[in-house]
């Protein structure tokens, strides 16, 4: 007769030596007896436990719920988990050593690695919006008329509309651990995502070109002031301090966010300490009676105003919110890092803002030059002997921009192809930033300054618009095996998504006040659209909130489906 079968009927089976030793379990162990459990060498002998209970434990393992009575709790199945999700590991969560080059780029960043806390946030914005480009940007707003008190207000609105791409980006950054241009494949498709990673990585490279231009200015003031708007020394000054803080700026980012927090917390510092400084160096220059008898301006110049401060502030960092948030614990509530985010973007760059529309109003004659050139600006209205501080304060904030410029260059050049490195793409957006920065030189600072942005912000503001609507859509974090290889839950292309970028990016320049030079053919639709190229309107740049608000619109009102059937090839774990 069987085991099973004498089990069935209740007869003993004698017990065998279990293997381990005198140790282990036996079906005389007390425990056993005790509790009914059967014993490793596969005998089950009906116990007094047993009896009393009314049942005993088969080795029909797909009916094992059934052997459970009444009163006595079920098994209940253990959460699942994604396959890239770490559970249990053999290390303490740590941070990873400042000068080890950081090695994650299209992978995520692992989860040992992630414990930062949401505070970390505002260090890493308040050093990079503590600048003197929040300077300019508060002098553009008076000088385009408006009043102190519209200062105030666009600028809240234009860092609030700010949030949606940053806040969006950091949420799903935290979520998943991988960069913002890696993420948005799930929007344009694996292979369709080269499109928008290569404008990334060109606007990467631009506004690097355009902060090492600046820094030019600002010791061009200290070391032989010329006169505002000019391109820059000429004695090669410029050059050579450029490309030694740009190769300062490349070697952090070559070792990357460990390194990266840790000089940005120095630098939010010394920004914030230099900037004091030169408020109250500045104190004498101030008629807050002139800045609050400034008349309001009109609702067209308020809505010129917020494309303003969303084009110079938000999408200009928009790629980079998931890049400085990949190291952020999950444990965390996401609204904390949002406020963090709030306040470290928010803070500096209202204060400035505020500081140079009033320097604008105390000093209408030379203080509109602030608007184009900030730095050169700021020498000629300071006293004689303050250059130093204001150098150093032009060093400092554009060292910290240029660190997070090249850190997301590289992240964006790394998701072109799995084949390139990190820090060869931090290395490949160095290079691309000084050799832009000699049409730059050429331009000057105040063309450069007036132009690049808006340029620049078009095809972000398309971008941003199309990836958050989908980011604020998804029931699901991203799946990290799909965002990395092809055939997974996400399209080698997402068609209408590709083609909207493409299009919503032609109609932005053509409704963006065309320049001189290089900038002239902006604005093409203008005319054929009936809106006079000079009047009131078309001086507000409508392109950039044009572009932004029709790539919001097009996922929330086409792409719906195909996100959720993206969801529905998830398997269960990885959708959480």
């Amino acid at each position: 007769m069987s085991d099973r079968n004498m089990r069935g009927q209740g007869g003993p089976v004698p017990p065998e030596p279990a293997p381990g030793g005198d140790d282990a379990l036996t079906a005389e162990s007390p425990a056993v007896i005790e509790l009914g459990i059967s014993p490793l060498d596969g005998s089950a002998p009906r116990t007094a436990a047993t009896e009393i209970i009314g049942f005993g434990i088969d080795d029909d393992l797909p009916d094992d719920a059934d052997d459970v009575p009444t009163g006595v709790a079920a098994p209940v199945a253990s959460r699942r988990v994604a396959d890239d999700e770490i559970v249990l590991v053999d290390a303490a969560l740590a941070d990873e050593p400042r000068l080890a080059i950081e090695r994650y780029a299209q992978a995520p960043t692992p989860v040992v690695n992630r414990v930062g806390r949401a505070s970390r946030v505002f260090g890493l914005w308040f050093a990079v919006t503590a600048s003197v480009v929040s300077v300019a940007v508060g002098a553009r707003l008076a000088s385009l008329g408006l009043s102190l008190r519209q200062v105030v207000l666009v600028t809240v609105l234009g860092i609030v509309l700010s949030l949606v791409p940053l806040g969006l980006g950091t949420l799903a950054g935290r979520r998943n651990g991988q960069s913002t241009v890696m993420l948005s494949r799930a929007t344009f498709g694996v292979i369709g995502n080269l499109v928008p990673a290569v404008f990334a990585l060109l606007v990467r490279m631009a506004w690097g070109a355009l902060l090492l231009a600046i820094l030019g200015r600002a010791v061009t003031a200290a070391t032989g002031p010329t006169a505002p708007g000019a391109a820059g020394a000429r004695d090669g000054s410029v050059p050579l301090a450029a490309l030694g803080v740009l190769a300062v700026a490349t070697v952090i980012a070559l070792f990357g966010y460990a390194l990266i927090r840790s000089v940005q917390a120095v630098l939010a510092v010394a920004g914030a300490t230099l900037v004091i400084a030169m408020m109250v160096l500045s104190a004498g220059l101030v008629d807050l009676d002139s800045a609050l008898a400034a008349p309001d301006g009109s609702g067209f110049t308020v809505f010129g105003g917020v494309t303003l401060v969303f084009a110079y502030l938000g999408l200009a960092w928009a790629s980079s919110g998931a890049d400085l948030a990949r190291y952020q614990g999950r444990s965390g509530k996401g609204s904390a890092s949002l406020l963090w985010l709030l306040a470290g973007v928010g803070v500096p760059a209202l204060v400035l803002a505020v500081w140079g529309a009033v320097l604008v109003s105390s000093q209408r004659q030379r203080g509109a030059d602030l608007s184009v050139d900030p730095v050169g600006a700021l020498a000629a209205l300071l006293p004689e002997g303050l250059e130093w501080p204001l150098l150093l304060l032009g060093t400092v904030t554009v060292l910290s921009a240029l660190i997070l410029t090249l850190y997301s260059g590289g992240l964006a050049a790394a998701a072109l192809s799995a084949g390139l490195p990190r820090a060869a793409g931090v290395v490949l957006t160095a290079v691309g930033a000084a050799v832009l920065l000699l049409p730059f030189g050429g331009l000057g600072v105040r063309a450069a300054f007036l132009t690049v942005p808006l340029t620049l912000a078009i095809p972000v503001a398309a971008w941003s618009g199309l990836f958050s609507a989908e980011t604020l859509v998804r029931a699901s974090r991203f799946d990290t095996h799909s965002l990395l290889k092809r055939g997974g839950a996400y399209a080698d292309v997402r068609w209408v998504n590709l083609a909207a970028f493409v299009v919503f990016s032609a109609i932005g320049w053509g409704l963006l006040v065309p320049g001189a030079g290089w900038s002239a053919w902006q604005g093409y639709l203008f005319v054929p659209l009936g809106i006079d190229p000079g009047g009131e309107f078309a001086a507000t740049n409508p392109g950039v909130l044009v572009a932004f608000a029709l790539g919001l619109a097009t996922p929330l009102l086409a792409g719906i489906p195909a996100i959720r059937r993206q969801e529905r090839l998830l398997t269960p774990a990885s959708a959480r």
